[in-house]
């Protein structure tokens, strides 16, 4: 009997410290995740915050932006809607940031935009937020010659504004954040995703992040506005927690090890642009080709690169999901150098067989002041044995260009034999000032352009304008965004030499875009 009661209580004290032995494992690992959930819910918070402040900021410039282009358009000495009245608008709108369309209202009825006449006039809607200086905005004016969503407008005297879809917020936010642009009456005038009514109200209640208990969010007021951010606080916790309950329970020597492996993997962790600059380094982008066609007979005579991201086990990111953070970092060099060398590379022996056709690159203004990316490019085009001739360099807009620095780039670059075009001219900060400051060889007529052919009269006068500078000028065109026969028939009437878009291909690995220009069956529907 008291063997039988000794084995018991070594049983039991085995069992105690098997016991305690899981509690060592395990409750450091529940201590370690709760004080890490509360981390990330913090730094979390803190990123709210600063992603408000962001969109805020972004919303009060694009209102400035806005007003003073009306500012600009109410010192036009014109309120005839005339042809020259109508450019001098077209004008205002081109050298803006964040506007889409200009109209001219006369006696509460709106006259013409820059696109053309209204016929018959429309009587102006009521406005719906007063801004204080003599600006007032509304929520949603659907465009009036050209289809499309409602969009905010500003007005101001005779004149009014529709800010391009996407200014409030365009930010590069790469988290499962969603911010945007709410009115006080709980409206949501533009917004990175889908924002549920009641979680406005919570915003616009003023309740502390987190109330709601499913959601934690940030707001900042701005111009009678409420910009805001929020994201699912299930994500945060389910990222932040650690899924401890999976884990052997083999002590505190393993907890140890376990909570190191976190710290290492923690700091493992990359930036956005930490990520951008070892995807480059290790080349994790590829470059398709969109066919360019000789409208006058058919035939393939080039392409133009387009770079995309291929991030293992991720889909295939599209430039204007990197290129933008690219810029703002500074690594838009590199990359422009990657996308320069993969594209001679590839298309070398193609061009090699082909003396007539070109490749078109993109190169960002700032790479256009500097003359850097020159270099590179000299070694890339010689290693593969082409003539400078069959590179067209594309200059690409996303701010401000200064056109004495690049004047001198681009004689250097026609002096040894490259062709230069501007690209999407029309749109962004493309104006008629490049023009008259640049040495071009060719415009390209943006695809916002050419897909309004036969559908808007009024943009399709832009684009005759367009086009008749162009060959005044003598300067091929080009039109991209080419979709229907219709599009093109008007556009070889036009005399435009060459064109592009889903009418023909789309943007085609190297591959498939020789098959194409072969003639092997590739075709828009397959692409």
């Amino acid at each position: 009997m008291p063997r039988r009661r000794g084995c018991m209580r070594r049983k039991s004290v085995l069992l105690a410290a098997g016991v305690l032995a899981i509690a060592a494992g395990v409750l450091p690992l529940i201590v370690v995740s709760w004080v890490q959930r509360e981390q990330a819910l913090g730094t979390q918070q803190q990123h709210l915050d600063d992603v408000a402040a962001s969109t805020a900021r972004r919303t009060e410039r694009t209102l400035d932006d806005a007003k003073r282009a009306l500012v600009r358009a109410g010192s036009i000495d014109r309120a005839d809607c005339s042809h020259a009245h109508l450019k001098m608008m077209g004008q205002v709108v081109a050298d803006a940031r964040s506007i889409e369309d200009l109209g001219y209202f006369e006696d509460g009825k709106l006259l013409c935009t820059r696109l053309g006449v209204i016929s018959p006039p429309v009587p102006a809607g009521d406005a719906d937020l007063d801004l204080g200086d003599g600006s007032t905005l509304s929520y949603a004016e659907l465009p009036r010659l050209f289809r499309g969503e409602p969009r905010v407008e500003v007005r101001r005297g005779d004149y009014g504004v529709l800010i391009t879809p996407g200014r409030l917020t365009d930010l590069v936010i790469t988290t499962q954040v969603v911010y945007g642009v709410a009115s006080s009456d709980g409206r949501v005038l533009e917004a990175s995703g889908v924002v549920q009514p009641q979680v406005v109200q919570m915003l616009l209640a003023g309740n502390q992040p987190g109330t709601g208990g499913q959601y934690a969010f940030s707001s900042r007021p701005v111009a009678g506005l409420v910009a805001f951010a929020l994201t699912d606080t299930a994500l945060t916790g389910a990222t932040a927690g650690l899924e401890w309950r999976h884990l052997l329970p083999i002590g505190a020597a393993i907890s140890l090890i376990l909570i190191g492996l976190i710290i290492w993997v923690s700091r493992q962790q990359l930036s956005p642009a930490k990520t951008l600059e070892l995807a480059i380094r290790d080349r994790e982008f590829v470059v398709h080709y969109q066919p360019i066609i000789n409208l006058a007979n058919g035939r393939c005579i080039g392409a133009e690169a387009l770079v995309r991201w291929q991030r293992p086990g991720t889909p295939t990111a599209f430039p204007d999901q990197f290129i933008p953070l690219a810029e703002a970092t500074g690594l838009i060099s590199p990359l422009t150098d990657l996308v320069i060398d993969m594209g001679v590379a590839e298309m070398g022996q193609y061009l090699r067989g082909h003396a007539d056709a070109h490749l078109s690159i993109n190169i960002p203004a700032n790479e256009m002041e500097s003359g850097r990316f020159l270099h590179g490019l000299n070694a890339a085009v010689a290693k593969a044995g082409l003539r400078p001739q069959q590179i067209w360099l594309e200059i690409t807009e996303r701010g401000f260009i200064n056109a004495a620095a690049a004047a001198a780039v681009i004689g250097n670059a026609r002096s040894l034999g490259y062709r230069v075009t501007i690209d999407d001219f029309g749109t962004g900060y493309s104006s008629l000032s490049l023009l008259e400051g640049l040495t071009l060889d060719a415009l390209k007529i943006d695809k916002s352009f050419t897909c309004v052919i036969g559908a808007d009269a009024a943009q399709s006068i832009v684009a005759d304008h367009i086009i008749n500078m162009a060959h005044a000028l003598k300067l091929t065109v080009i039109a991209e965004g080419i979709e229907t026969l219709e599009q093109e028939a008007y556009l070889k009437r036009s005399d435009v030499q060459f064109g592009q878009g889903w009418l023909y291909a789309k943007a085609l690995p190297i591959h498939q875009f020789l098959a194409f220009a072969a003639g092997k069956g590739v075709t828009a529907e397959e692409s």
